[in-house]
């Protein structure tokens, strides 16, 4: 901080930045659009095709959240009938091999504490 005419300001926020393959720098005033549809708890479509691992079809769920804008992609298995460790490893491997989903970036969320 530094002192103006007996005023503390604040330095300037940093811009928010992640990565995916490719870096991601959200731009001042422009939301972050977010793709939910790769959560099973947000998606019932997505949560099926995990379930009953079609997990290459789960993919292009991400890939349809991609190419409709979304700049991070909420990746979450958790729920009851998914061993999401599991279901978590062999998505996000699937995911890596796709250039074009994989170039955003995702957070993975967990509720329980396993």
């Amino acid at each position: 901080m530094s002192e103006i005419e007996g005023r503390l300001t604040m330095p300037a926020p940093k811009p928010l930045r992640l990565s995916g393959s490719q870096p991601f720098t959200q731009q001042p005033g422009v939301f972050i659009m977010i793709g939910e549809r790769t959560n099973v708890a947000g998606s019932p479509k997505f949560a099926l095709l995990v379930k009953e691992g079609r997990f290459e079809e789960a993919v292009s769920v991400a890939r349809q959240q991609v190419e409709n804008g979304a700049n991070v992609l909420d990746i979450c298995m958790d729920e009851g009938m998914i061993d999401g460790v599991a279901a978590m490893t062999r998505f996000l491997q699937l995911l890596a091999s796709e250039p074009e989903v994989a170039k955003a970036p995702s957070w993975w969320t967990r509720r329980s504490g396993k």
